[in-house]
């Protein structure tokens, strides 16, 4: 991803990060540029965006960590948000505190299976706090979820990895309404974190808000191709969840919906 400096932070943001800050690019995806920016042992994330679809993910990631601070769930604190308008372009800044640990993906690669069973516990525990957890009311809204998402998707088919035919398979072959809960929106394992004691966090807050938890889920179990999710992984994540599990079927759903976003 491109790199940045600090002189280009908007003036709103530079309280809040040392002007002598040492940045640091860790991998990222395709949607922001992202830093850490540190300082004496003091650590903030970063981030920017300037395309367009990704600048809407980027404002509504700032409001929803707003909206769920006090919450007590394990995500990080929006510091700050500003946005820049040039002559070529439109630019949005987020900076956020950092949350500790490593990706869980990688983290799960390589661990035994007796461990792999605990971190995958552990995560259906987060996953239930998450999905118990009161929507707040700056989040909430009244149409169907996967409604809003199968909507989405047609608006995304002229960029996204999804296609009009899959689309409109996904149309036909919708799984039952579930009741809306908080969702993450995004929870690949790229998007938890796990650190040394094995503690766990989420970032990338752009989906966040009342949706169906059938996604997190589906999101959460998908190991391929780096691994394959065993049967004693699976039970693990369910037993830490306490819910019933979701049918393969219908996590494949969610998954491939994942194409379009």
């Amino acid at each position: 991803m491109g790199r940045f400096d600090l002189e280009e932070l908007p003036p709103a943001l530079a309280e809040h990060v040392p002007a002598k800050a040492r940045l640091g690019f860790p991998h990222q995806g395709m949607t922001s540029h992202v830093a850490f920016a540190e300082q004496k042992g003091r650590v903030v994330v970063v981030k920017r965006c300037a395309h367009p679809v990704y600048l809407d993910w980027l404002r509504r990631e700032h409001l929803v960590l707003r909206a769920l601070a006090g919450s007590g769930l394990p995500v990080p604190e929006s510091i700050g948000y500003a946005g820049v308008a040039t002559s070529r372009k439109i630019a949005g800044w987020l900076v956020m505190s950092r949350l500790r640990g490593s990706p869980f993906m990688c983290a799960a690669v390589q661990p035994s299976p007796a461990r792999r069973k605990t971190m995958f516990r552990r995560l259906g525990e987060l996953v239930r706090r998450l999905h118990a957890s009161p929507v707040p009311q700056s989040l909430r809204r009244s149409e169907p979820w996967i409604a809003l998402k199968v909507d989405e998707a047609r608006k995304n088919l002229s960029w996204c990895d999804g296609t009009a035919a899959g689309l409109a398979e996904l149309e036909r072959s919708q799984p039952p309404l579930a009741r809306d809960t908080l969702i993450h929106g995004d929870l690949a394992l790229d998007n938890v974190l796990i650190d040394e004691q094995g503690k766990l966090g989420l970032v990338d807050w752009a989906g966040g808000g009342p949706g169906d938890p059938r996604h997190d889920i589906a999101l959460a179990l998908q190991t391929k191709p780096e691994f394959e999710l065993s049967a004693g992984a699976l039970d693990a994540f369910y037993a830490g969840y306490g819910g019933v599990a979701v049918d393969a079927d219908v996590r494949d759903w969610f998954v491939r919906l994942y194409d379009f976003f």
